[in-house]
């Protein structure tokens, strides 16, 4: 209860803030939040980039088949009509 009337006095009254070292705490976890969130998007950045490599990669596959299975057909279609 003591804490529950503490900060929500600080909320009222700034000055309670700093006075109790709430401020520096909150300051802190802000920036090792920042740190975070910055690191955590570079990875995300990095991981995009490996999809989308991968994604090009698939493609080109894809295509690939995509031309084995014309081959194929065109030598069954051969094979078929030499008989």
């Amino acid at each position: 209860m003591a804490m529950c009337l503490a900060i929500g006095t600080s909320w009222l009254n700034p000055s309670a803030i700093a006075d109790t070292g709430v401020w520096d705490n909150l300051n802190r976890s802000r920036d090792a939040l920042l740190a975070q969130r910055s690191r955590l998007q570079e990875a995300a950045n990095k991981l995009g980039q490996q999809i989308d490599y991968l994604n090009q990669q698939m493609d080109k596959v894809n295509a690939y088949l995509r031309d084995n299975d014309v081959a194929i057909r065109d030598v069954e279609r051969a094979l078929n009509q030499s008989r």
